[in-house]
């Protein structure tokens, strides 16, 4: 039996749905951001108000009739692989309105039956939401979190059945007419199984159907778990990916047997193959977009990638150089990036200013001359912040076009983007130097050395290094502390 959980709502609560103000107010949501689309442009252009009388009729006398869907094929890399989803999207007008009408009313009600911990398609909650509060687990319990289950539902929107789900919302609602257009739109893909990827609603309707497992795993599942092996589960779910976490390995294995009788008994539903289990520091959970461990928050590998694209191609069309110019043009990725942890994400921007305004040797003039003394810091650009370090001033002798005798003012001079630190003076010239691949090879060698794989006269090379290192920390750390530059 299925744990029962719901409590019915307004049996009289359809007069919100086709109320003529919820009316306008969904059909400004429906078209809010997109007055450029020509459907939109009809709407607009052929009588604004005819057409939310037309929607307020189709509710009121119960007339309404879905459209057919126009079918579109997205493809989608996950895991290596290429994975590819039909959409099947409203094609008239009236449909989306009339869905934003059914959501913006019972929206409310549905946020009171999910359960703390789903989050997609929740106001208020989402991936960042999500992602927060499985960390928070991890970092306050380390032992009870030692292992993950992860898994999702094989095909899920497409193996959702139409009966079972109508059967859950009945728990919740008894207006027989807002059962009328819940089952309406349900019942718009055909036979008793699948509901259209890309309706609003089904976002909504699949989030419904799992919420008898969610109830289940909470209220009976885990208090199982703590009797049989006393341990904690933790739950994480959004939409149909699920993570599980406890400090028994064995007890994590029961627990998916458990899941899957449940899944397959109750809502008829199968368990994807790639299902796991494992210690989460030996691999992360990749989750919601990252991969999250008890000390790191990393970006997900295939979003890196696309952040770097995405890059290297506004950086081609825009010259982007700083970067503030990496918030403005890619400000979702920024974003984006922005959850991982401190240390992760001060990576990732390093290197992005490295790609941006590389420090390579061009950066880098060496023996300039002068007649005078150069400033040691001379801010080329005060609103970017972009100075110029010269350093290694020196008179040396030489002899000018007249052949005579003169002392000239010898420097180096490095270009360095801001903020301008001690740190940041010292890693922008230890770039212009010596490259990431250059430094690695050394150590590498070193290392080698070390270990009686290569010849002792490999170790130099990198102590040499060290050495330099050191004379240049100690350069820039008294230039810095002369001008007043802080030292980070």
């Amino acid at each position: 039996m299925a744990h029962k959980i719901y409590h019915s709502y307004d049996n009289n609560s359809y007069w919100k749905v086709c109320d003529p103000i919820n009316v306008l107010h969904a059909t400004l949501n429906t078209i809010r951001g997109k007055r450029h689309r020509h459907d939109v442009q009809r709407l607009l252009n052929d009588g604004f108000i005819e057409a939310i009388t037309k929607v307020w009729e189709l509710l009121d006398k119960q007339t309404y009739t879905p459209s057919p869907y126009t079918e579109k094929t997205i493809r989608e890399k996950a895991g290596g692989k290429v994975k590819e989803r039909v959409l099947k999207i409203a094609k008239l007008m009236p449909d989306r309105i009339i869905d934003h009408c059914l959501i913006d009313v019972i929206e409310d009600d549905l946020r009171k039956l999910f359960i703390a911990n789903t989050y997609a398609c929740i106001k208020g909650r989402g991936i960042h939401a999500c992602l927060r509060d499985l960390n928070r687990a991890l970092q306050k319990d380390k032992k009870g979190t030692k292992y993950c289950l992860k898994l999702d539902i094989h095909h899920y929107y497409d193996t959702i059945k139409h009966d079972i789900l109508k059967r859950i919302i009945r728990k919740s609602y008894g207006d027989k007419r807002m059962l009328w257009l819940i089952d309406t739109i349900i019942d718009s893909t055909e036979g008793n199984e699948g509901i259209p990827i890309g309706r609003l609603t089904s976002q909504h309707n699949a989030n419904w159907y799992l919420t008898p497992f969610d109830h289940w795993v909470k209220e009976r599942l885990t208090p199982m778990v703590k009797q049989k092996y006393h341990a904690r589960l933790y739950y994480f779910r959004y939409m149909d990916d699920m993570v599980l976490l406890c400090s028994n390995k064995e007890a994590l294995h029961w627990v998916f047997k458990q899941i899957e009788e449940y899944l397959h008994k109750e809502l008829e539903l199968a368990i994807k193959g790639n299902w796991q289990i494992f210690p989460v520091d030996a691999r992360s959970i990749d989750f919601v977009g990252y991969k999250s461990n008890h000390y790191n928050i990393l970006a997900r590998k295939s979003i890196l990638a696309a952040y770097w694209r995405k890059l290297r191609k506004v950086q081609k069309q825009y010259g982007i150089t700083e970067e503030r110019d990496v918030k403005m043009e890619l400000s979702a990725h920024y974003g984006w990036l922005q959850h991982c942890s401190k240390e992760h994400f001060e990576k990732i921007l390093k290197l992005t200013i490295n790609q941006l305004n590389p420090m390579s040797k061009s950066n880098l003039r060496v023996g300039i001359t002068s007649a005078e003394p150069q400033p040691t810091f001379d801010v080329i650009d005060r609103i970017k912040g972009t100075t110029l370090y010269n350093h290694n001033q020196h008179l040396e002798e030489r002899t000018n076009e007249a052949g005579q005798k003169v002392n000239v003012n010898v420097y180096d001079s490095l270009l360095v983007a801001a903020p301008v630190t001690a740190n940041t003076v010292l890693e922008a010239l230890i770039a212009a130097k010596h490259s990431s691949s250059e430094e690695a090879k050394l150590l590498n060698d070193y290392n080698a050395a070390m270990l009686g794989i290569e010849d002792e006269a490999k170790k130099q090379p990198y102590l040499d290094f060290l050495s330099e290192r050191k004379a240049l920390r100690a350069m820039v750390d008294a230039d810095c502390k002369l001008h007043n530059i802080p030292l980070a």
